[in-house]
């Protein structure tokens, strides 16, 4: 009887929604909103603004750091890297959210 090849799945933690701000090392993933400042070409990074900080974010694939433009509004997914001010996230995910009233999710969620 042949072999069945059965596939594997990552599992990952769930993903905390926070503000930029509220970032430390116990947190492992992360769900950050906020706006595009500017962006690293060479090492496929940009700077992340959500009005209570900005964050760098490292992204790992290059076709995906590609559609990412300065003045955007994304949502990003991803992972803890260091602590205190040398706190980065590696995003391994970015979704469009430029359709987003960021004003209004600000006032939803409190955010200053």
């Amino acid at each position: 009887m042949p072999e069945q090849s059965s596939k594997q799945f990552q599992k990952r933690l769930p993903s905390k929604q926070v503000s930029v701000n509220e970032l430390n090392k116990d947190i492992q993933r992360v769900s950050l909103i906020g706006t595009i400042l500017s962006r690293n070409d060479k090492i496929f990074s940009f700077l992340l603004d959500d009005g209570t900080g900005t964050v760098n974010i490292i992204m790992n694939d290059a076709d995906r750091f590609e559609n990412l433009k300065d003045g955007k509004i994304v949502r990003v997914f991803g992972k803890i890297w260091g602590e205190g001010e040398d706190i980065e996230v590696q995003g391994d995910l970015v979704q469009d959210f430029s359709k987003l009233d960021f004003n209004l999710f600000k006032k939803a969620f409190s955010i200053s």
